[in-house]
């Protein structure tokens, strides 16, 4: 049984292989979300200002939706899981973990398609992108291994 571990952040996914608990993880790739910084010029870390009907005087924030970097991290969860989907298809992997910080997690759970969700043995909400294999490897879930 191949289990494919899939460890992501919203600027880094790495896709790894695992055939037994023991074993460590092989690397099968990685993609890298080169915008996942925010753009200054379209973000502010205040809200607008408007004025109020005639009286100058009365001004109010405005706080609509400024989230460019959340739009970037939405369309790289949807190009890690196209690539989730892409190495199904192809039998790549019998199992699927997903190893990845909590906005990110989220955000994979919606991208996934059905039959790619279907084949998930476990998610750890936990930014493992930085850490060691035998770190990655102890995260994930013996029932993973299991039919």
């Amino acid at each position: 049984m191949n289990v494919r571990v899939v460890v992501a952040d919203e600027r880094d996914a790495n896709f790894f292989d695992v055939a037994t608990p023991q074993a460590d993880p092989q690397a099968r790739g990685s993609l890298h979300n080169d915008a996942a910084r925010p753009d200054r010029d379209l973000e502010t870390d205040r809200p607008g200002r408007r004025f109020s009907g005639s009286d100058t005087n009365n001004r109010h924030a405005v706080d609509g939706e400024r989230s460019t970097e959340r739009h970037q991290m939405e369309l790289f969860a949807l190009e890690v899981a196209r690539t989730i989907d892409g190495a199904r298809t192809r039998h790549e992997f019998d199992r699927l973990v997903l190893i990845a910080a909590p906005r990110m997690l989220g955000l994979l759970r919606e991208a996934l398609p059905a039959a790619c969700r279907s084949v998930v043995a476990g998610e750890i909400s936990k930014d493992f992108v930085h850490h060691d294999l035998a770190t990655i490897r102890d995260a994930i879930p013996r029932a993973a291994f299991v039919h």
